[in-house]
């Protein structure tokens, strides 16, 4: 999913976030017959969730579904059986006890106004006048508009979506379009996905989309259409930029095997966000001007690979989704464009990355927003992977690529970051733990002070690392470019202590060396002045006696998270000047004393294990 610019009219609860579904169902299969109404505003229809009882005894199946939406009966076998509704679940009084491997299928019929959360699961909204209805449901929103097992780990091994809307509009899903019928004022299309799909990846566009279409010929004999559904203003624009999507259907084919909905088809229902990679019809927002973004088109569709494909086996391994779609950008302007716009785009992703807080395989998923975190989950993870190709060479990082991408095991299933780790291992023969373990796992980033002397050939490189908490240093190859009068050249150095001295032998006097010359690590590089401090210290405030300011001073030596708190003589906190994770350095902090009485005062800096407290006074 790109960056999602969200309509003013979605809410954004994160109530029941994660999936009540019964863990011994795997769904097999679904069936959507939906009818959508735009005046009033309503949904309607009956859902069939099929699949297989993994457990060895099982007479109560619970599935999602928000209670904004109502069920009015579920079908088993032919008759009715009994249900409870919850807040964001239901739960099923199975016809009968089902054993390990029996087929399970239940009808459930509902309606209800979907309530949107998120980024938009469901939204009723309109363009010049025309109603205009379209689905978001990553991550937690499918269970807002339809009752299904609403994770992304169990896929179901294929879908119907029926729909049937008003007569002058057009309906786009996923897959194959099977029928398209008019009855009266309403007009019914009936989509075919044959292929594996997560429930977040079902979606509806409807509106008085033009239908357009161009190919993709992908060997001599065989095509793949492309079918794109687009606003009626906006269609000279999308029939002048859309096309540009056959070459990026070549380059992905090339990178990671071919398109892997080839039966089916690709293309892009425009819709009011920003882009989502709905499986085989990409949900596509326009910039100003009704412009279709190159590098939105590209991202959507690298997902069909990564997240559509191979699919996150659980929302904590979603860089595996995300990041691999950035960086996919880069490898496709790298392609189309030459090697400068490949590092022009992965430099702009740099400064995000390096902002990022957390740990990009253990991101917070309590709620949509932080689990879509762009610097960690975008920016960091695509910085994962360029890194990760420095590491192994082009040759066995594009083989890698290529085999995760075609695993067997993975493909059209899910996959977990370990799954790529041994898929990247099995490849390259390396043990890459290390890797993974600091930069998917860890936090931060690598900050260096460097030094070299040369006594005749031999060149003493040394390497210190700052300002580490997980991992205390990064264990990684480091390029050093050496250089000379009219000559350089450039050796690589396993850095993995803290402080690390390295000998090389080179013919020439050296003038000068580069750290990383080319920009393929996340890093910091400190000159001598800007080394952070050698110990934790809390400084006397200033000026003290105070009226009614006063500042406070304190150093870190090393990341850590920081409270600094003001206490009265009884030990009540009166303050709390600073209450965030704080970087190695020197910092102030003020305080304003002016509701303050006068008297002693005390001032509190705690810092991971350290711990020091002084006294201030306040005269007014």
């Amino acid at each position: 999913m790109a960056l999602v610019l969200v309509a003013a009219a979605v809410s954004h609860s994160t109530a029941q976030i994660h999936s009540q579904a019964s863990l011994w169902f795997d769904v097999t299969y679904y069936l959507l017959q939906l009818n959508v109404e735009t005046s009033p505003q309503l949904l309607e229809g009956n859902v069939t969730v099929s699949g297989i009882c993994t457990t060895d005894s099982a007479s109560l199946l619970t599935l999602d579904l928000m209670n904004t939406m109502q069920i009015d009966s579920v079908i088993m076998n032919g008759a009715q059986t009994p249900f409870i509704q919850y807040a964001s679940s239901f739960s099923i009084t199975l016809d009968r006890t089902y054993r390990r491997g029996e087929k399970i299928s239940a009808e459930i019929y509902y309606r209800g106004s979907p309530v949107a959360t998120g980024f938009g699961s469901f939204v009723f909204s309109s363009h010049n006048g025309v109603p205009w209805v379209w689905t978001l449901s990553e991550p937690f929103g499918a269970r807002d508009w339809w009752p299904c097992k609403d994770e992304p780990g169990d896929k179901a091994d294929s879908a119907d979506i029926i729909v049937t809307c008003d007569s002058n509009l057009v309906a786009g899903s996923n897959g194959i379009l099977v029928s398209e019928t008019t009855a009266g004022a309403k007009k019914t299309y009936h989509w075919k996905e044959r292929y594996p799909i997560a429930s977040y990846l079902i979606s509806l566009a409807i509106t008085n989309y033009v239908r357009f279409s161009s190919w993709f010929h992908y060997s001599v004999n065989d095509s793949m259409e492309i079918q794109n559904f687009v606003l009626p203003e906006h269609e000279a624009n999308a029939r002048a930029e859309l096309p540009s999507m056959v070459d990026m259907l070549s380059i992905y084919s090339e990178l990671y095997g071919l398109y892997p909905f080839i039966k089916e088809k690709y293309g892009v229902a425009e819709f009011g966000s920003g882009g989502m990679e709905h499986q085989t019809l990409t949900s596509i927002g326009t910039t100003t001007g009704g412009t279709f973004d190159e590098e939105t088109l590209a991202h959507e569709m690298a997902h069909q690979w990564f997240g559509d494909m191979i699919t996150c086996r659980t929302w904590s391994d979603l860089w595996l989704n995300e990041g691999f779609a950035v960086y996919s950008v880069a490898l496709f302007r790298e392609k189309k464009y030459g090697t400068d716009a490949y590092w022009n785009y992965i430099r702009t992703q740099l400064t995000p990355a390096l902002s990022a807080s957390g740990r990009t395989g253990v991101p917070d998923t309590t709620s949509a927003r932080t689990l879509f975190n762009n610097p960690l989950i975008y920016e960091k993870g695509a910085w994962v992977l360029h890194m990760l190709r420095h590491v192994l060479g082009d040759s066995v990082f594009f083989r890698a690529m290529f085999e995760y991408a075609q695993n067997t095991s993975l493909r059209y299933g899910t996959a977990s970051t370990q799954d790529f780790e041994s898929v990247c291992e099995s490849v390259s023969g390396k043990d890459l733990g290390y890797f993974f373990n600091e930069w998917v796992y860890g936090e931060n980033y690598p900050r260096y002070l460097y030094s070299w002397t040369q006594n005749a050939g031999a060149v003493a490189i040394t390497l210190e690392q700052f300002g580490g908490s997980n991992p205390v240093f990064f264990t990684m190859p480091v390029d050093i470019r050496l250089n000379g009068e009219n000559w350089d050249t450039t050796v690589t150095v396993f850095n993995d202590s803290l402080e690390q001295k390295f000998i090389v032998t080179v013919p020439r006097t050296i003038t000068s060396a580069v750290l990383d010359p080319d920009g393929w690590m996340m890093k910091g590089v400190l000159p001598a002045s800007d080394l952070p401090p050698a110990t934790f210290s809390l400084s006397q405030n200033f000026p003290n006696p105070f009226n009614p300011k006063t500042v406070i001073t304190y150093q870190l030596p090393v990341s850590s998270y920081v409270t600094l708190e003001v206490f009265d003589v009884l030990g009540r906190n009166v303050a709390t000047l600073v209450n965030e994770k704080k970087q190695p350095g020197t910092y102030s902090a003020e305080w304003d004393a002016s509701r303050a009485a006068s008297g002693i005062y005390f001032y509190r800096l705690t810092a991971g294990t350290f711990s020091a407290t002084k006294k201030m006074a306040v005269v007014k």
